[in-house]
């Protein structure tokens, strides 16, 4: 696996892959996990479960700083997720299946991969998925339309609408969070086998 520039011509070949939600239960595993307190952190008990109650609710960080107690806490917590989450058994064998049909796989996330990247990768590892590419991007439909990747993987609404109007076909795993999303040509799946039935029409 390679990390660094994605060559300036891209292969129709090559597709882009959410982590979190797409690849994971990270959410489920965000609201069902224990997180126990640790008093090394320097915040009380009380703080801790109030900062975590927002956590799971989505909350943003509600001070301009960066560096807060609360965004602290949020690292630690999603850092656990991040380790802890169950890879998606058909999302697994699909990955696979894409390397042995010589996909180029790459693998956008919004995670902070400044210090989330030796986890996610241990993660990766672990779980038999392989890649080729692995970034982090806030924006994964501009980074797909820079990079000329036609096919992305993601369950972020905003992905989810705004695909067509870069020429990026969004496929997206179900969840509740969409049916209130307007009409797109983004595909929902309930299984990744009808992924990799739309990537080759």
């Amino acid at each position: 696996m390679r990390v660094g520039l994605i060559p300036t011509i891209t292969d129709p070949r090559t597709i882009a892959v959410d982590l979190d939600d797409t690849l994971n239960n990270f959410t489920e595993t965000l609201q069902n996990g224990e997180f126990p307190y640790d008093a090394g952190d320097s915040l009380s008990e009380a703080t801790f479960q109030q900062y975590l109650q927002r956590i799971r609710n989505g909350e943003p960080e509600s001070d301009d700083l960066l560096s807060t107690g609360y965004n602290y806490c949020r690292f630690k917590i999603h850092l656990r997720c991040y380790q802890t989450a169950r890879a998606r058994p058909d999302g697994v064998e699909f990955m696979q299946w894409l390397k042995q049909n010589r996909w180029r796989v790459v693998i956008c996330t919004k995670r902070d991969l400044r210090r989330a990247n030796d986890c996610t990768k241990a993660w990766l590892k672990e779980n038999d998925i392989p890649y080729d590419y692995l970034f982090m991007t806030a924006n994964k439909i501009v980074f797909c339309k820079a990079w000329g990747i036609r096919h992305l993987i993601d369950d972020a609404p905003f992905s989810i609408v705004h695909g067509e109007q870069y020429d990026v076909r969004v496929y997206y795993p179900i969840m509740p969070a969409h049916a209130s999303l307007p009409a797109t040509n983004a595909r929902g799946f309930q299984a990744f086998d009808d992924v990799k039935r739309w990537i080759q029409e």
